[in-house]
C-alpha cells in the first residue's frame, strides 16, 4: 500500500489524459480489412470496419487494462523525464 501513497496522482491524470491525446495523433493499426487498434504502446480500443447501419459505439470495444498499462507506462517515462531534467538543471547551476 506505501506505492499507492507515494504515487503521484496528478501526474498519473496527466499520463492517462497524454495517452487519449496520444490515441488520436498516432496512427491506427490496421489487423484485416475490419478492425483498428489504437493506442500506445499497446492498443486499447478497438474499432470495427462495419456497414453503416451501425452505430460507431457498437463497433467500438475499449479494454481498461490496456488504458490503466499504457497509463503506468507513461507515468513512469514523465517521472523519469522530471528526474532527468532536475539533474540536468542541478548540473548546470553549478
Amino acid at each position: 500500500m506505501k506505492l499507492f501513497e507515494k504515487m503521484n496522482w496528478k501526474l498519473f491524470n496527466l499520463a492517462l489524459w497524454i495517452e487519449i491525446i496520444l490515441s488520436y495523433f498516432l496512427p491506427f493499426k490496421i489487423t484485416d480489412s475490419l478492425r483498428y487498434k489504437v493506442g500506445f504502446p499497446m492498443p486499447y480500443l478497438y474499432m470495427d470496419n462495419r456497414d453503416l447501419d451501425i452505430s460507431p459505439f457498437m463497433s467500438m470495444h475499449c479494454n481498461p487494462i490496456g488504458l490503466l498499462f499504457n497509463g503506468i507506462i507513461i507515468y513512469i517515462l514523465v517521472i523519469v523525464g522530471i528526474k532527468l531534467y532536475h539533474r540536468l538543471r542541478q548540473k548546470h547551476i553549478k
